[in-house]
């Protein structure tokens, strides 16, 4: 199972709920496609239908919906990505194809399904990522008569960094899901200053969070957005528990015990992620050695790895003919 960043978490805990995320999806879906679907049968998808192939993803999100004027099924499949990440074309297409084929039965034809990517990425997200790398070397004429045969998935990008901050204050979703969408588009890396002035720009959102019934009930949501803060920006938790407190006008007991929780675990996550940072470095000379210069993308993806695939690829490195032999083996 993939390690739950803290984007995935906010992400999760807001989009997990058919109420936070009907108006999110209506903001980003075709609008002859939200005037077919019956919003109000907005459900999360049965169990049954999730499999290993969902279940085992941090985010594992999956909605099932009604087409009018029939009721036919309608399978969302929604994703988060926080960085530019190549692989996603290729996740999206398996969930997709999963979906589709577990709701099917001898007698009725795959299930209809939409899938719908939000990005937050250090840039926009690409509308194209660079050719195939086995492409290399071929004749380009063969080069594009493949490329025309690879399977591929077209899906939806809800891409944050495209949006001003006017954009992201869409009336049409909840308070909870705006206030996320401008939590993962702005805070990540913000300094104490910056953090601060934006939260008491959302301040009615996060009134309007604290006071909501749920779910999720609005004072764990409260309680979650500001562990969120501490993790992605550059705030001192006093700082940042005096302005919940004037926010809100009542006692925030939260922030500073998740600050110091935070603490002590950073001690020892600080020494775990400076080795798997040293361990990344090591392999990306090793295959630069072995292999030649590296795509912008493969160095993104030795970065972001987690520590079990960067053993996993420091054992392969020895043997492998080719970078698919250390990733794919």
């Amino acid at each position: 199972m993939a390690t739950a960043t803290p984007h995935d978490t906010l992400f999760h805990l807001t989009f997990q709920h058919p109420r936070h995320a009907a108006g999110w999806l209506r903001s980003v879906l075709p609008k002859e496609l939200v005037a077919a679907i019956d919003w109000a049968s907005l459900r999360a998808a049965p169990e049954k239908v999730h499999g290993d192939a969902l279940r085992l993803q941090v985010t594992d999100i999956l909605f099932e919906v009604a087409l009018q004027p029939h009721g036919h099924a309608l399978f969302v499949v929604p994703e988060h990505k926080s960085w530019l990440d190549p692989e996603a074309h290729g996740q999206l297409l398996g969930y997709c194809l999963h979906v589709a084929q577990r709701t099917r039965t001898a007698s009725s034809p795959p299930a209809l399904v939409v899938p719908v990517l939000l990005c937050h990425g250090k840039a926009a997200w690409p509308e194209t990522w660079p050719p195939h790398p086995h492409f290399d070397g071929l004749d380009p004429a063969a080069a594009a008569a493949l490329a025309a045969l690879q399977p591929l998935l077209r899906f939806l990008v809800d891409d944050l960094m495209r949006c001003s901050e006017a954009q992201l204050r869409h009336p049409g979703l909840t308070s909870l899901a705006q206030l996320t969408r401008l939590c993962l588009r702005f805070l990540r890396g913000s300094s104490a200053a910056e953090a601060l002035a934006a939260i008491d720009r959302w301040s009615d959102l996060l009134r309007d969070v604290d006071q909501d019934e749920g779910p999720p009930l609005g004072r764990e949501t409260v309680a979650a957005i500001g562990w969120y803060c501490l993790h992605v920006a550059e705030i001192p938790a006093e700082d940042l528990h005096g302005a919940f407190e004037r926010i809100l006008q009542r006692p925030e007991e939260t922030i500073m015990s998740t600050a110091e929780r935070l603490k002590r675990e950073g001690r020892a996550e600080g020494r775990t992620e400076g080795r798997a940072e040293g361990r990344a470095e090591t392999i990306l000379r090793q295959m630069n050695k072995r292999f030649g210069p590296l795509r912008p993308e493969t160095i993104a993806r030795v970065q972001m790895a987690t520590q079990p695939e960067l053993d996993c690829w420091t054992d392969r490195i020895l043997d492998a003919k080719s970078l698919t032999e250390v990733f794919d083996a």
